[in-house]
C-alpha cells in the first residue's frame, strides 16, 4: 500500500512539474511577444537585406582590418588583465582554501557584481570615465572577465581532491606550497581552458562594445548599418567570423601545448 502511495506521489509530482514548465514557457512566450506568424511575415525583408549585402564591398578593407586588429588587441589585453586579477582572488573565494567566511563571501560578492553587469554597461561606465576609444573597451572586458573567471577558477579549486591536499599538508607544507604543489597542478587544465574560452568570447564581446564608442571593428559595423551600407556590413561580418575561427584554432593549439591534450587525428 505504501509503495502504491509513493508511486502516486511521484506521478503527481511529475505532473505538477510538467504543468509548471508549461506555465513558465507560456508566460515567457507571451511576455516576449514571440510570434511564428510575425517571423514568417518578416522573412522576405530579411532575404531582401541579405541579398543587398552581395557582393561584399572591399573598398575599405584596409581600414576594417586595422579595426579588427584593434578589437583583437582589446580582447587580448582585457582577457589577460581579467585573468591576472581573478587568479589570486579565486583562492580567497574557494571554501576549501579560505576558512574566513567574511572574506569568502566578500570576494564571491565582488565576482557576482563584476560578472553580473554586462560588458556594454561596463563600456558605458568606462567611456564616461576615460573617453571614447579602445581603452574603455579593455577596462570593460577586464571587469567582466574578472568576475566570470574568478567564479570559474574558485569553483575549479573547490573540486580538488581533498586527499591530495591532506597528503601535502602531512609533509609540513605551508599554504603557498599547498597551492603551488597540490592545487594548481590539479586545476591548471581547467584554468587554461576557461582563460582561452574567454579570449575567444571577448573578441565577440569587443565587437559589440563598439556600439557604445569603445573602439574596435564594432564602431565600423554600427556605422555601416546606420548608413545602410549592406555590402560593407557583409565584409565586416566575414572579417569577424574569420578572426573568431583563427582565435579558435590558436586556442586549440595552445591547449594542446600547455595542457598536453592528445589530439586524435
Amino acid at each position: 500500500m505504501e509503495i502504491k502511495k509513493l508511486k502516486l506521489s511521484k506521478k503527481y509530482k511529475k505532473l505538477l512539474i510538467g504543468i509548471l514548465i508549461v506555465i513558465i514557457y507560456y508566460w515567457a512566450l507571451g511576455g516576449t511577444e514571440t510570434s511564428p506568424t510575425n517571423f514568417a511575415k518578416g522573412f522576405p525583408f530579411m532575404v531582401d537585406f541579405v541579398g543587398r549585402m552581395f557582393p561584399p564591398d572591399i573598398s575599405n578593407l584596409d581600414r576594417f582590418l586595422l579595426k579588427a586588429i584593434e578589437t583583437l588587441q582589446m580582447a587580448i589585453v582585457g582577457s589577460s588583465l581579467g585573468a591576472l586579477i581573478a587568479f589570486p582572488l579565486s583562492f580567497l573565494a574557494a571554501r576549501n582554501i579560505m576558512p574566513n567566511k567574511i572574506i569568502y563571501h566578500a570576494v564571491r560578492g565582488l565576482f557576482d557584481t563584476l560578472r553580473g553587469i554586462n560588458e556594454i554597461v561596463w563600456g558605458l561606465i568606462f567611456v564616461s570615465m576615460v573617453g571614447l576609444g579602445p581603452f574603455p573597451g579593455v577596462l570593460a572586458l577586464a571587469a567582466h572577465v574578472t568576475g566570470a573567471l574568478g567564479r570559474y577558477f574558485s569553483e575549479a579549486i573547490e573540486t580538488v581532491n581533498p586527499e591530495v591536499i591532506k597528503a601535502i599538508v602531512s609533509t609540513g607544507a605551508n599554504k603557498i606550497q599547498i597551492v603551488i604543489r597540490g592545487i594548481f597542478p590539479e586545476v591548471k587544465p581547467l584554468f587554461v581552458n576557461y582563460a582561452l574560452y574567454y579570449l575567444e568570447n571577448n573578441f565577440r564581446a569587443a565587437t559589440v562594445l563598439g556600439l557604445v564608442g569603445a573602439g574596435g571593428i564594432g564602431m565600423e559595423l554600427i556605422t555601416s548599418m546606420r548608413l545602410f551600407k549592406a555590402r560593407e556590413v557583409l565584409t565586416i561580418l566575414i572579417i569577424m567570423v574569420l578572426m573568431v575561427a583563427m582565435i579558435d584554432r590558436f586556442s586549440a593549439y595552445l591547449r594542446k601545448k600547455i595542457v598536453s591534450i592528445e589530439v586524435v587525428e
